[in-house]
């Protein structure tokens, strides 16, 4: 699934081909990835609307008409935004087009069809899942202090504690791991149990990891596109995600590999505690 890496690379590239053009035609081809409002509707409102930004929190992407109407857009595990020239035929796995006035097609392509697409005017639905997103890494939001109030009143799995998008949004399966381990954590442990200087690190941790993914402008293991069609590299750079039975990049013991909340996790025994 993209994280938040990824989805802002999909909106830094998305940005500069869409903001200011004006839709002029909807083609919705898979009709569940309209969530809301009907299919019908959805097009109807969407037509003829400019994009006046698009804009991104946690996973979720939201192209904007104005202040109040958007459509929020989740990539889930295999969607992609691709925008392409009109005259080139429509790529695999198209969900849903839109023509733009510039000459673009916007595609929202999907090869396991989980993601979504939500009309929102002011606030006519509202998106529990993202309303009740906590502050994301790298942001003023997200401050040591927040983390340490949060980590004592949690005697989750601190993998589980991270993932909890109510806590930290953006942070997947990838990322987590990957702050885990350049924190030096065991992914185990109980959250309430790390101590100060252990919370330190996790809060370094975390920013580190997200600011590498951005810089490599996402991680693609195998479905992974910006709006360029483009993949990113930051798979070069991890240090334990994937790599289970592989030498840990600091000590060179072996990586192990565990299920923490039925999520798959690799770590160093060694480094690790």
């Amino acid at each position: 699934m993209p994280e938040m890496p990824e989805v802002e690379q999909v909106r830094k590239t998305l940005a500069p081909k869409i903001v200011g053009s004006k839709i002029k035609k909807v083609e919705v081809l898979l009709d569940r990835i309209i969530k809301y409002p009907t299919v019908a509707e959805f097009i109807k409102v969407v037509k003829n609307k400019t994009i006046t930004s698009i804009e991104r929190r946690g996973k979720y992407l939201a192209l904007h008409f104005s202040k109040d109407q958007f459509i929020l857009i989740h990539l889930r595990m295999t969607g992609a935004l691709l925008v392409m020239p009109k005259t080139e035929t429509a790529p695999k796995y198209a969900t849903v087009k839109f023509e733009l006035e510039n000459g673009l097609n916007l595609w929202f392509t999907d090869i396991r069809t989980f993601g979504t697409m939500h009309l929102i005017t002011n606030k006519d639905v509202v998106i529990e899942s993202y309303e009740n997103l906590g502050p994301e890494p790298l942001s003023k939001e997200f401050t040591l202090e927040y983390l340490k109030e949060k980590i004592k009143k949690s005697k989750k799995p601190i993998k589980t504690f991270i993932l909890d998008q109510n806590v930290i949004a953006g942070l997947g399966n990838i990322y987590a791991d990957e702050a885990l381990a350049v924190a030096n954590i065991y992914p185990a442990k109980e959250a309430n149990t790390l101590k100060a200087k252990e919370q330190q690190a996790l809060y370094v941790g975390i920013n580190q990891v997200i600011k590498q993914g951005i810089k490599n402008k996402g991680t693609t293991f195998r479905d992974y596109k910006d709006a360029d069609g483009n993949k990113g590299s930051n798979q070069n750079k991890l240090l334990v995600y994937s790599r289970k039975g592989k030498p840990c990049k600091t000590c060179g013991t072996l990586l192990e590999g565990m299920k923490i909340g039925g999520r798959g996790t690799v770590y160093c025994k060694k480094c690790q505690k």
